[in-house]
């Protein structure tokens, strides 16, 4: 029996019409409701780990966590608990974050760390719901929309000039040399922006848009991003990350594909972590 079974008893009611509807509206209404507490929730655990304790901050994620996880096993409805489930992504990428023990490795290579567990993550929660590879997105644009794919992909360069004169980070390589820019570059693409589209903009977006529909869900998950970006102390880039969320969502929406917004983030973050930091821009 598929997950999505679980919502015929209800599919049975459609004999009572307006009855049926109502019923259906009402449910979605109250996941709604308990969806942007838990927005809530982690735009304060993100506040509580980034300003007063990390410590603190992980015990919180883990405690959302663990009550996603509950609400997700008691909603019959396929649509409910794909939600749920989908959304306990958002505190195990703080709890992964945190809590492994990344420090003895060069920086870069904690980017692609991290990813491993989330891939394996988004992988049981794909599996589970169960979403098909159309509903996130992971197949090639319609040809005509190949243009606007790569169009997307390039603004990634744009968006990282403007992020990095946000934040002006670091370089996590020290010099030009092409084999740490070559190794640095690929796992920014893969451990950030191919698993960061995969989880929002795919997974999150389709399981969301059945809660609150396309453009609510939209936003939604836009604000969430921006949340999990609290890190960076900067409320600009909280603003600026939410931005791109949107403009991501949207250009998805369109093409019905990740390649474009994928490539997009990964070179918002190469050239945010690695070029302009070195080319010591402004």
């Amino acid at each position: 029996m598929s997950t999505r079974d679980i919502l015929q008893p209800i599919e049975l009611d459609r004999s009572t019409g307006a009855s049926f509807s109502w019923r259906l509206r009402h449910l979605r209404l109250e996941t709604a409701h308990v969806a942007l507490l838990y927005l809530a929730a982690i735009g304060l655990a993100e506040f509580i780990t980034a300003l007063i304790d990390p410590t603190l901050g992980v015990i919180c994620h883990i405690f959302i966590l663990v009550n996603l996880l509950i609400q997700a096993s008691i909603n019959r409805a396929w649509w409910e608990r794909g939600f749920f489930l989908s959304l306990s992504i958002a505190p195990v990428i703080r709890i992964v974050s945190l809590g492994m023990p990344l420090g003895s490795f060069p920086q870069e290579w904690w980017y692609l760390l991290s990813a491993i567990p989330l891939y394996a993550t988004c992988w049981m929660v794909i599996r589970t719901v169960p979403l098909t590879r159309r509903e996130i997105g992971i197949q090639l644009p319609e040809r005509r929309h190949w243009l606007l794919t790569v169009v997307v992909g390039i603004s990634g360069i744009p968006l990282g000039l403007t992020e990095y004169l946000i934040l002006k980070p670091d370089p996590i390589v020290s010099t030009f040399a092409f084999g740490g820019v070559a190794a640095a570059s690929m796992i920014l693409l893969v451990g950030t922006g191919i698993i960061e589209e995969l989880i929002f903009r795919g997974i999150l977006q389709a399981t969301t848009s059945e809660i609150f529909g396309t453009w609510p869900a939209i936003l939604y998950v836009s604000v969430l991003f921006g949340e999990l970006h609290t890190g960076h102390m900067s409320l600009v880039d909280v603003f600026f990350v939410i931005g791109v969320a949107l403009y991501f969502a949207a250009v998805v929406r369109k093409t019905r594909t990740l390649i474009g917004v994928s490539i997009a983030h990964g070179l918002t973050n190469i050239f945010l972590f690695v070029i302009f930091p070195l080319l010591h821009i402004l």
